[in-house]
């Protein structure tokens, strides 16, 4: 399927290079649309403005960064440690800044001065991205034990290659 080949090739399209100029760009952009005014489309969201989208989006790279950094300690937590971190598991009372990221994304999108396919793309790689690395967090809340022989290690080592990945 489409989604099967995007999901593997996926890695290969986008160099850590490409990621960095997505960060770099999405932060300009932002820039651009809260120095610039509103755009109709943006008006028109409910639920995000431009400096929400653009405070979440730092915050997640902010989280991002932190997670990695500190990836040892918070992994010895177990899997559901990690996804809360990464927005996809919510526990508690406080959300990670990840959580429906896509919607800022939206925000983001719909400035004039973005390149929308270029946007898109990478905010698609991003999402991938978060989503393997999801996975991958949740896979090791359930390996190992008996008839498993995939400690769950295995797992959480593959989602420390995914969070760097969103770096």
């Amino acid at each position: 399927s489409k989604a099967a080949t995007t999901t593997t090739t996926s890695t290969a399209l986008f160099s850590s290079s490409d990621r960095r100029s997505f960060l770099s760009g999405t932060t300009a952009v932002a820039t651009v649309i809260l120095t610039s005014g509103p755009a109709p489309a943006l008006a028109a969201a409910a639920a995000a403005t431009p400096e929400a989208a653009l405070k979440q989006w730092k915050d997640s790279v902010a989280t991002i960064d932190n997670l990695y950094e500190n990836w040892d300690t918070i992994s010895k937590q177990g899997g559901d440690a990690i996804r809360k971190e990464l927005g996809t598991a919510n526990f508690g009372t406080t959300a990670s800044p990840l959580f429906q990221i896509d919607k800022a994304f939206r925000v983001l999108r719909d400035s004039p001065d973005v390149d929308l396919v270029e946007f898109t793309e990478q905010s698609e790689e991003f999402a991938n991205a978060l989503v393997r690395a999801d996975t991958m967090a949740y896979s090791s809340n359930f390996a190992g034990g008996s008839g498993k022989p995939t400690p769950p290690q295995v797992y959480i080592d593959k989602a420390k290659i995914e969070v760097a990945d969103l770096q």
